[in-house]
């Protein structure tokens, strides 16, 4: 509830666009905690309408899902940066924890040993896969601009700043995306195989995702103690008389 509340303020904030269909986007909401509601009741209750109400979420999150689109496709900043693509890929992995929600909510699934590591994979894809996935990608948004705006925002006219694109590493945020990916996609299959060895490797690369990204966190924050502020080039800055400005 928290990332999809959010999402419809970030995401239009950060691509240049808008809500396309308020009722859409206030009926996926109204779905999910109906859903919510519902589910809690009928899970505690071992109740075989548990189906029901699993369905009104994944309805509701499928209506969210065609307002997120909407919206994207009404943007005006056409290009996405890494930020946006952490936390799109977090929304779409609502897809495949949708679908096992579904599963494991069917009333005459038998509670074996496979299904207990199906819900691990589910925790798995919910937890680290989406809500993770999308705080790191708000973080790459939100946290440069904070630390851009409290270092260099009363320098600009007197000073040389740099952009907000150079306090981080796009490289890095390549690396730690795709160590990201790779590893989730290993450590659900190694889950539901029950493979304890390929389950520790497997986070090894969670592990080492997480690793790089603190880094370029870090390499944003050091903006805050160390600010790299130039003198202003006065004669780049004023036109020639060769060539007059446009």
């Amino acid at each position: 509830m928290m990332i999809v509340s959010v999402s419809f303020k970030l995401v239009p904030m950060f691509t240049l666009s808008e809500v396309q269909n308020h009722r859409r986007a206030g009926g996926s909401l109204v779905l999910l905690n109906a859903g919510l509601a519902g589910l809690f009741v009928t899970i505690l209750l071992s109740s075989p309408w548990k189906l029901v109400f699993a369905s009104v979420i994944a309805t509701g999150l499928a209506s969210y899902g065609w307002e997120v689109i909407a919206i994207l496709q009404a943007r005006k900043r056409r290009n996405r940066d890494w930020g946006m693509r952490y936390f799109l890929t977090a929304l779409a992995l609502l897809i495949p924890v949708s679908g096992l929600g579904l599963v494991l909510a069917w009333p005459r699934l038998p509670a074996t040993e496979l299904t207990a590591q199906l819900e691990s994979v589910y925790g798995l894809l919910a937890f680290i896969g989406v809500v993770t996935l999308a705080i790191l990608g708000m973080l790459y948004k939100v946290v440069p601009f904070l630390v851009w705006y409290a270092s260099y925002s009363k320098a600009i006219g007197r000073s040389k700043v740099p952009a907000l694109a150079d306090l981080y590493s796009p490289a890095l945020q390549a690396v730690g995306y795709w160590l990201f990916l790779v590893g989730l996609a290993f450590t659900s299959v190694a889950t539901s195989l029950g493979h304890g060895s390929c389950v520790r490797a497997s986070c090894a690369l969670l592990l080492a995702s997480v690793t790089v990204f603190l880094v370029n966190m870090g390499t944003v924050l050091s903006h805050l103690v160390r600010p790299r502020v130039l003198p202003l080039d006065f004669k780049s800055t004023q036109p020639t008389s060769a060539q007059p400005p446009s």
